[in-house]
């Protein structure tokens, strides 16, 4: 390369809080995720993204939004809840669900929570793995806690990881 040439700066992948104008993306992600009545509703997402005991953060690149974690918790509560993590089928197997979680419970941390909790689907063997990777653990199983138009009911995993 010569001196001349101009190195183009690559679409740097980012991690952000979710602003109200992203929803809609963030809506199409979670149909495409977690189709029929099992997925949050537009209105689900809109409030869980901006209550104030919720934290949103996206994956995007450039532009482009690629994934999103919502966690809840309660002022002076030692524990946050993982709502949902959520990455785009095509961008699914790149690492983009474990940078959102470790940031997600880098931010937990950081506002004084001492525990991660989440529930999974007992199906979703490569979400199980990942946890269970970064040292999730599980807790208890939750009968009947997803219900699908396909498959009817399906039970959960509540599973739990020290923050500390």
């Amino acid at each position: 390369m010569t001196n001349n040439e101009k190195i183009k700066p690559s679409n740097s992948k980012k991690i952000c809080y979710a602003k109200p104008n992203h929803i809609d993306t963030i809506f199409e992600i979670e149909k495409k995720c977690f189709p029929g009545i099992i997925g949050y509703s537009k209105n689900q997402l809109s409030y869980l993204i901006s209550h104030t005991n919720s934290i949103c953060l996206i994956e995007k690149i450039g532009k482009i939004v690629r994934a999103f974690l919502i966690i809840n918790y309660r002022k002076n509560c030692l524990l946050g809840r993982i709502v949902t993590i959520d990455v785009d089928p095509a961008f699914q197997n790149q690492g983009i669900g474990l940078r959102l979680l470790e940031s997600g419970e880098a931010d937990m941390k950081q506002r004084g929570m001492r525990w991660s909790q989440l529930e999974v689907s007992e199906t979703n063997k490569s979400a199980i793995a990942l946890y269970q990777k970064t040292g999730y653990i599980f807790k208890e199983k939750i009968e009947d806690y997803y219900e699908s138009m396909q498959q009817g009911t399906c039970d959960a995993l509540r599973m739990i990881k020290p923050l500390y």
